[in-house]
C-alpha cells in the first residue's frame, strides 16, 4: 500500500508542501490518469477539497468528499477513488499523535465534559466549514506559491490556527469525541486500530508505526491480548473475511483476495485451500450447490 503521508513528504515536485517540525501542510492537484488509490498513513489528518470529488472507502463504508468540504481522517488504512473527469485539487494537513496531544493537553479547555456518542470504528470525521474556516484555507494557499519560504514558527501559527477552529467549534463533536481518547488511556489502543486496519495489505511494521511502537514492542503488546502472534490473527482474520465475501456476494476472487488483505489472489487461494480444503472457486461453488438445494 502507499504510505501517504511518506509519499507527500518525499516528492515536493508532486505536492507543494510546508513543513515545521513534523507538521505537514500539502497542496496537490491530482493527475486525471490516477483514479483509485490503496492507501494508509501513519498520522491523522485534515483534507480540504477544493475541486472535484474524491471517495473514501473502509470495509465497512464509504465517504463522499466534494468541492468545499473538510474531513478529518484517522490514521489507518483506506481505499481513495477520484470521481469523474473533473481535476481534483486539494490540501491536506498532517498531525502527528505526539504534536496533537500535547496541543489538547495544553488547551484542555476546548474539549467539552459533555459525553457524545461517536462511532469509533469511522474513519472519517465531517469538519463545519463555516466563513472562519474557510477564510483560513484561503489565507494558507498563497504559502504554497510564495518563492520566500515562510519561517517555522508562523507554519506552526497557522497549524494552531486551523487546530483552534476546528476543535473549538462546537458543531465538530465527533472530533472532539475521538480526540478525548488522544489524551486517554485509550490512546494508540492496538485493539481498535488492528481491528480497523486488518483487512489492507500492511506489513507488520507498518502496522507498528500506526499504533507507535516499535516492531518488537508491537508484537509483544499484540500478544498480551490476542494470546497468538499477530501475522497468526491477521491470517486467521482476513481468511473469515474472506469467507463471508464469498458466501455473501459475487465478487471477483481477485477482488476478494484484494479486499481481504492478501498481497495477490495466488497467495490468497493457497492459504484459503490450506485452512478450508478447497479452492475459493470450489468452496462457493460447493456452497453455491448446497443453497440451491433447499
Amino acid at each position: 500500500m502507499i504510505n501517504y503521508y511518506q509519499g507527500a513528504r518525499t516528492n515536493p515536485k508532486v505536492f507543494k508542501q510546508l513543513f515545521c517540525k513534523d507538521l505537514l501542510f500539502v497542496y496537490y492537484d491530482c493527475p486525471l490518469g490516477c483514479v483509485r488509490q490503496d492507501r494508509w498513513s501513519q498520522n491523522n489528518y485534515i483534507l480540504y477539497i477544493i475541486s472535484g470529488k474524491k471517495v473514501l472507502y473502509t470495509t465497512t463504508r464509504s465517504w463522499l468528499l466534494t468541492r468545499g468540504t473538510a474531513v478529518f481522517v484517522k490514521k489507518g488504512a483506506c481505499i481513495i477513488e477520484r470521481v469523474d473527469g473533473e481535476v481534483l485539487i486539494l490540501m491536506a494537513f498532517f498531525i502527528p499523535d505526539d504534536y496533537l496531544r500535547s496541543f489538547l493537553i495544553e488547551n484542555r479547555a476546548l474539549l467539552t465534559k459533555e459525553k457524545i456518542n461517536v462511532q469509533e470504528d469511522d474513519l472519517v470525521l465531517s469538519l463545519e466549514v463555516d466563513e472562519m474556516m474557510l477564510a483560513y484555507f484561503e489565507s494558507v494557499i498563497p504559502y504554497f506559491f510564495s518563492s520566500v519560504k515562510p519561517p517555522e514558527y508562523l507554519l506552526e501559527l497557522k497549524f494552531r490556527e486551523l487546530l483552534f477552529n476546528i476543535i473549538g467549534n462546537p458543531v465538530n463533536t465527533e472530533l472532539i469525541s475521538f480526540l478525548k481518547t488522544l489524551v486517554s488511556s485509550q490512546a494508540n489502543n492496538i485493539r481498535s486500530i488492528i481491528e480497523a486496519n486488518y483487512s489492507y495489505n500492511l506489513t507488520l511494521g507498518e502496522y507498528a508505526k500506526l499504533c507507535n511502537r516499535s516492531l518488537s514492542s508491537f508484537k509483544r503488546d499484540f500478544y498480551n491480548i490476542y494470546s497468538e502472534s499477530p501475522a497468526r490473527w491477521l491470517l486467521d482474520k482476513r481468511l473469515s473475511h474472506s469467507l463471508k465475501l464469498l458466501c455473501n456476494s459475487n465478487s471477483p476472487i481477485v477482488d476478494i483476495s484484494f479486499e481481504s488483505g492478501f498481497e495477490n489472489s495466488t497467495h490468497f487461494s493457497h492459504a484459503f485451500k490450506k485452512h478450508f480444503g478447497l479452492s475459493p472457486l470450489k468452496y462457493r461453488q460447493k456452497n453455491s450447490t448446497l443453497q440451491s438445494s433447499f
